[in-house]
């Protein structure tokens, strides 16, 4: 292994020795460069130096047809300086080729991951597959910036998206991210690009509560729907505040007539939660069990399997009762209502909603303008006689 003064005529004529695949030069002058040349006539800079382990290494600087031989000594002296602090440039190349795209840590990890325990998953699998990955997908991890995230909002404000819906794809991006650098620490990745990346001001939330008299008209237009289970449905719906899934997907097993309590497996929370039978539910599942031929209560009678969906049906019936705009899960907002206006706790509301945070709950105590006329009036009644001309 020759030591030799490299200079630029000597890097522009040298060959390989003859009976050699290849001959390293080491520069007398940049300490660890070295020149090795081919018989093929290619060239290549490289550094030689020792890891943490004292084992020699040599980690290639650039090909000698790309960089001046200045510029190579630069790029030495810069690996040098790395080394000197403790970094070994050879592992980190070695980390960094390893990082993987946004689409690959999504679908080898991510999503394998919330299966196991968020019941939304497939809602996350839409929002990855139809705005995150084909605006992040073929970028590594390391790549993505916080610029990216801040054009990524911008560009979604241009296609008139709500708030509220570009919201959760960053809320959905945050997590994936809090994920890789903070609870599974992704060698390569060393920050959140989302971290400062305001969420965008949300003035549309409109809860939508239906009055008794909507009630009746909803109910008679469902009982003339062709969805025959639709009729039973709803009502549990609306006596239990339970979510649509978790009433489609209802198994006899998990319910209790007896002790009047209904299990969730798998709430959206990731856990089981209960939720007590009133007498109204009670009927209900009374009167279904007698029409039910499956585990599921509220099975399609075709099948015996849960419905996927109700649009169909749904969207019929809330036309024909005149009320276009009422969503299903409006019945949970509603089942809310009805339990502040009867004088019912917040908290107990909490926990019949199986909300983990009261400012949830909040959201849905709406008190009627009648309940309010009531308190205003009994709050007072002991003043008549000041204020009496």
């Amino acid at each position: 292994m020759p030591k030799a003064k490299l200079n630029t005529h000597l890097v522009s004529h040298v060959s390989c020795p003859e009976g050699k695949r290849k001959e390293t030069f080491f520069d007398t002058v940049t300490k660890g460069l070295s020149l090795e040349v081919r018989v093929s006539g290619g060239k290549t800079y490289y550094l030689r130096y020792s890891d943490v382990r004292s084992k020699t290494r040599y980690m290639k600087l650039a090909d000698a047809s790309d960089v001046s031989l200045t510029e190579a000594r630069k790029l030495c002296e810069q690996a040098r300086n790395k080394i000197a602090m403790g970094k070994d440039p050879i592992s980190e190349k070695a980390v960094k080729r390893n990082v993987p795209t946004f689409r690959a840590f999504v679908q080898e990890r991510y999503l394998p991951y919330v299966k196991t325990y968020k019941a939304s998953w497939k809602t996350d699998e839409t929002l990855l597959r139809v705005h995150l990955i084909p605006a992040f997908g073929s970028k590594h991890l390391d790549e993505i910036t916080k610029d990216d995230v801040i054009k990524f909002r911008q560009a979604a404000l241009r296609t008139d998206a709500k708030p509220g819906s570009i919201n959760r794809r960053l809320i959905l991006l945050r997590y994936i991210f809090n994920l890789a650098v903070r609870d599974w620490e992704v060698p390569g990745v060393p920050s959140n690009p989302t971290n400062g990346v305001a969420l965008l001001p949300e003035n549309n939330k409109k809860e939508r509560y239906i009055t008794e008299d909507e009630l009746k008209r909803l109910y008679d237009a469902v009982k003339r729907s062709k969805n025959v289970m639709l009729r039973y449905i709803l009502p549990l719906l609306v006596v239990t505040g339970a979510r649509r899934g978790e009433v489609l997907n209802a198994k006899w097993e998990d319910i209790d007539l007896d002790r009047r309590m209904w299990r969730i497996p798998k709430a959206k929370s990731g856990q089981a939660r209960y939720i007590p039978l009133g007498e109204n539910a009670l009927r209900v599942l009374d009167t279904v069990q007698g029409i039910s031929r499956s585990d599921y209560p509220f099975g399609n009678p075709k099948t015996g399997k849960p419905y996927r969906h109700l649009y169909s049906a749904w969207h019929v019936a809330r036309e024909r009762a005149g009320l276009p705009e009422v969503r299903m899960h409006d019945l949970r907002h509603s089942f809310a209502s009805f339990l502040i206006n009867e004088g019912r706790g917040i908290y107990e509301v909490q926990k019949l909603l199986g909300h983990t945070q009261i400012k949830t709950t909040q959201r849905y105590a709406h008190l009627t303008q009648k309940t309010l006329l009531e308190a205003a009036d009994a709050g007072t009644a002991s003043l008549t006689a000041i204020f009496n001309p």
